[in-house]
This record gives structure tokens, C-alpha cells and sequence, in this order.
């Protein structure tokens, strides 16, 4: 069969089904995941049991070599020796997975999504209680010749034996007979199917640079989304479990000399499997180091207060490197992190500063530099006055900026937990010094509001206390309740004394003014 020459024919269910099952029909792994719902799975079960058409199905043909899936939710493929060429499911993934799923089910666990049974009463589809009635008849049952007839003498006994063996019969063929379209296609390379699955691909979902080297490094001793759960696994304790698997495909890449670029990643395809394994543990012990960087020294908790993927990204290919940094480049790392933070530097970039970014530290990593030269200037001003949002790269900056100061709670000058208030994003753990609802009644905007330079950190007990009030009386009572240590709880908090007394008569231009000097200062100091 040529490339791109389709040809169609049509299969019958159980043929399909039994091809899946037994590995003759492979489903990769830049597949989705199963996803449908047990609604989803009735609803198709109901269509071929009607006649409804349920679409047709696309077979890629082919010589490559992929990983393929070995699962299908919980229920287990057949395992057999691996020949090529073979196909592989392009389109129809979850159609069939649903009918392997049912009509295969060997029954062990009665809450499993498989256990399907036909209502021969009713004549629907159900998901059964573990105390099933007679009429009900299990869909695993069905295409197994004795077992059907086993099912079918059960029904004997019964007073609607008639109707009920009429409709297991009517079932049976229903499943036996209704037949698919099935189109395959030639020989090609993942890379000349990709844009063919993309198209067809019922969630419209592309595939990605992971996607394609997922299926194209497999082995059996290599498997990319092994290898990626594993990093994961390794950095869970730290809260960084999050990492996307691009990222982590990058360090592999980078750990094997290569750049950190789609194209330069492609080039994992041509290597051994026991040269991905060896890049693999490689990347697993200079995450980890990357990891406890980030998080002893810097006052960063989880992966969710990253500022930007690729800083935890170079940082990896700095620590494969160099693993056991001097004092001196540690201090120039942690530099390297608010620089890049509070300049956006990583906001947009492309392929050729990507290339001489990952150079840099290379340098630097091998000591052949000893500073790392980022040139994009901080725009402090900006910076404070910027519009404070969850998730947003620059407020997730001021977050750490806040922590920095290991700041103290304005009401009761108790400790701010940071590893608590920094292991999520979470708004009710920030506070608007001037309350947003104070403010509007004042006649200031919502954006204005919403400066960073009126954003604190607080314990979330103590954000509901403070609420809406008006600054001049709630700093009143911190004054009061804080008594002596109140000036270096409120420094804590980037709030000085001229910045409180700018509180204390409801300013809030002026009081904006002040505390924006207190966080560029605090920033600066952070950079240089």
C-alpha cells in the first residue's frame, strides 16, 4: 500500500474488538486517555444495539516502532510479541476502547466502568449493583458462545422467559452483526501522520512535541511517560510535582547535549534506549538539586509560585552540570531568578535566545563566566503599578517578593506561614491594604485598587477580620494591639512609617507612592 492511499473496508465489531484485545490494533500513545463517561459509554452501547451509526474508524499501517497503550481505563491488553508493520488506531479510540472495556470485563471489580449489563426488561444499557437481577444480562457474557447460553438458561426459570430470550437473542446479533468502516493508510513517519491524526482528531487536540517523542523513543527498555511519572514522583515532596512534560522533555534533551528548541529535542529520536535511560537518571538527580535550590534558597514552596518553566529549566541544565555550585555562583543564581522574575524575562522568547540563553549557563556552569548576563532592564515602576492577578507571572513575582521579607501578620504579628500561603495560589491569602470595597466608594477604579504596591500577604483568618475597613481605623487598632513591635511588623509588610501615616489619613495616592520606593528598594537589593 502506497503512503496516503486509504483503503476502506468494513469489519465487524467483533472483529475489531478482538484485534484490540489481542494487540493486532494498537492504540499509541500520543492517543488521549480514555475519557468517556459511563454516560458516554451506555450512550454508544444504546446506538449499536438501534442500528444508530457510531462513525468510522482510522488504522494507520506501518513499520514505526511506537509506544502503544497497554491499559485501556482498567481493563489490560493482551500481551503478545511485537510485529511490524502494524496498526495503529488514529481515530476511534474511544469508541472501541468502550467496547473492549464492556465485552471483555472478566469481572472482578463490580464498581469498574466495564460492568455493563442489558436490561432485558427494559431493554437499555446499565451499570448494575452488585446485587443484579435475573433479567440483567452482563454484557462480558455476550460474544462467548457458552456463556451466553449460560446466561440464557438463567432466563428460563423467569416469567417473561420469551420476551427476555427474544431480546438477549436480539442483543447478540445487534453485537455480532453491526459492522464498521474502517479506513487504513499507508507507511509513513509519525511526524507525516501527525497533521492526518490533528485533522481527524475528534477533540481537535494537537499533538505535541511530547506526543510525537512518546511514540517515536519507545522501546522496551525506554518509555517516555515512564520516565516523565518518575520525575514527578521524585519531586513530589517538594510540591513541584506539577512540572509540565515539556519541560521535562527539554532537560532530557539538554542532558544529552542537546538544545532545548523542538527541533533540537526531534533529534532524541535517534538515540538508544540506553542512552535516553542514562539522561533519564541524570535528569532525575539534577532536577532534584534544581529543586532544593529553589526552595531553601528562595522563598519559593511549590511549582505553582514558578514565575516562568523555563527558569526551573535552565536551572536543571545548570545543576547536570554542576551540581555542587561555589557560594559565589549560588549567589549569582539566585540574582539570575528576581532579575528574570521581575524583568518578564521569559514572558515571550524565541528559538535563537532560547539557544544562546542555554549556552550562557552552560558557561557559567562550567566556569567559564562568572556572572550570568540577562539584559533585559527592569521596568520597576511597571512593576509596582501593575494589575495584581492570580496566576499571573508578575504577581506570582510579588508573592515572593512579599516572602522575601518574611513578613509578620498586621493584626496579630504572628508569623505568616509562607510555606502554607505560597504552596497554592490562593487570592484569600493576599490582602488589599487598602480594601478594594473602601476604595470604590472613593471613586478609585478597580485596576487602581488592585496596584501591587496595595498587595500584602495575611493569614487568611485575619483577611476576613480586616474585611472592608477604612485604613485610618483598622491601623488604629494594629497600632494599638501591636504595641512596641508594630514598626517591625509593618517593615515586614514593606509598609514605613511615612507609608503608615499616609494610612492613617486614608491617602491612598501618597500612601501608593511610599510603599512602591519600599518594594523597588527591597527588589534592587534582591538584583544587585
Amino acid at each position: 500500500m502506497k503512503a496516503f492511499d486509504p483503503k476502506p473496508e468494513v469489519l465487524r465489531i467483533e472483529e475489531l474488538v478482538l484485534k484490540v484485545k489481542t494487540g493486532d490494533i494498537k492504540l499509541p500513545k500520543f492517543q488521549r486517555p480514555f475519557v468517556w463517561k459511563k454516560k458516554d459509554i451506555l450512550s454508544l452501547l444504546d446506538s449499536i444495539y438501534k442500528g444508530y451509526p457510531i462513525g468510522s474508524i482510522l488504522l494507520w499501517f506501518t513499520k514505526e516502532k511506537l509506544a502503544s497503550e497497554r491499559n485501556i481505563g482498567d481493563f489490560k491488553i493482551d500481551d503478545r510479541s511485537l510485529e511490524y508493520p502494524t496498526n495503529y488506531l488514529l481515530d476511534g479510540q474511544q469508541r472501541l476502547s468502550t467496547l473492549c472495556g464492556a465485552l471483555f470485563w472478566n469481572g472482578s471489580d463490580l464498581k469498574s466502568m466495564w460492568n455493563i449489563a442489558f436490561d432485558l426488561e427494559k431493554e437499555v444499557f446499565i451499570h448494575p449493583e452488585s446485587n443484579s437481577k435475573p433479567e440483567y444480562l452482563p454484557l462480558n457474557k455476550v460474544i462467548g458462545t457458552m456463556d451466553f447460553i449460560n446466561e440464557c438458561r438463567k432466563i428460563e426459570a423467569l416469567p417473561n422467559k420469551d420476551k427476555y430470550i427474544k431480546n438477549a437473542e436480539r442483543l447478540l446479533q445487534a453485537i455480532k452483526d453491526y459492522k464498521v468502516a474502517a479506513v487504513t493508510i499507508g507507511d509513513m513517519t509519525v511526524h507525516e501522520v501527525a497533521p492526518i491524526f490533528e485533522r481527524i482528531n475528534s477533540t481537535g487536540r494537537r499533538l505535541t512535541i511530547v506526543d510525537l517523542m512518546r511514540a517515536a523513543t519507545w522501546s522496551g527498555d525506554f518509555d517516555l511517560s515512564d520516565t516523565i511519572q518518575k520525575i514527578r514522583e521524585v519531586l513530589k515532596p517538594k510540591n513541584f510535582e506539577d512540572v509540565s512534560e515539556a519541560d521535562i522533555l527539554k532537560n532530557i534533551s539538554s542532558v544529552m547535549g542537546y538544545g532545548i528548541n523542538k527541533d533540537d529535542m526531534d533529534k532524541l529520536r535517534d538515540c538508544t534506549s540506553s542512552e535516553l535511560k542514562n539522561a533519564a537518571l541524570k535528569c532525575v538527580e539534577a532536577y532534584k538539586h534544581a529543586v532544593d535550590f529553589l526552595t531553601s534558597e528562595l522563598p519559593i514552596t511549590s511549582s505553582s509560585y514558578l514565575p516562568y518553566g523555563l527558569q526551573l529549566t535552565l536551572l536543571v541544565e545548570f545543576f547536570n552540570i554542576c551540581p555542587s555550585p561555589t557560594v559565589q555562583q549560588r549567589d549569582e543564581l539566585k540574582k539570575w531568578f528576581w532579575r528574570t522574575a521581575f524583568s518578564r524575562y521569559f514572558a515571550s522568547f524565541n528559538t535563537a535566545q532560547l539557544t544562546k540563553d542555554l549556552e550562557e549557563i552552560r558557561s557559567f556552569a562550567n566556569g567559564n563566566t562568572t556572572t550570568l548576563n540577562f539584559s533585559t532592564p527592569i521596568d520597576f515602576k511597571k512593576f509596582v503599578f501593575d494589575d495584581f492577578k492570580l496566576n499571573k507571572a508578575n504577581s506570582k513575582s510579588l508573592g515572593l517578593l512579599l516572602a522575601s521579607k518574611k513578613p509578620q501578620s498586621l493584626l496579630d504579628g504572628s508569623v505568616i506561614n509562607i510555606a502554607n500561603v505560597l504552596a497554592v495560589i490562593n487570592r484569600h491569602e493576599y490582602h488589599h491594604i487598602f480594601p478594594k470595597a473602601y476604595l470604590k466608594n472613593t471613586n478609585i477604579s478597580d485596576k487602581e485598587a488592585n496596584y501591587h504596591s496595595n498587595i500584602c500577604l495575611l493569614n487568611l483568618i485575619n483577611n476576613r477580620t480586616i474585611s472592608d475597613k477604612k485604613p485610618s481605623i483598622y491601623f488604629n487598632t494594629v497600632l494599638d494591639s501591636l504595641g512596641d513591635s508594630a514598626a517591625d511588623i509593618l517593615e515586614s509588610n514593606f509598609i514605613s512609617q511615612k507609608a503608615l501615616d499616609a494610612a492613617l489619613v486614608d491617602d491612598y495616592s501618597k500612601f501608593l507612592e511610599l510603599r512602591s520606593e519600599d518594594l523597588i528598594k527591597q527588589m534592587k537589593l534582591l538584583c544587585e
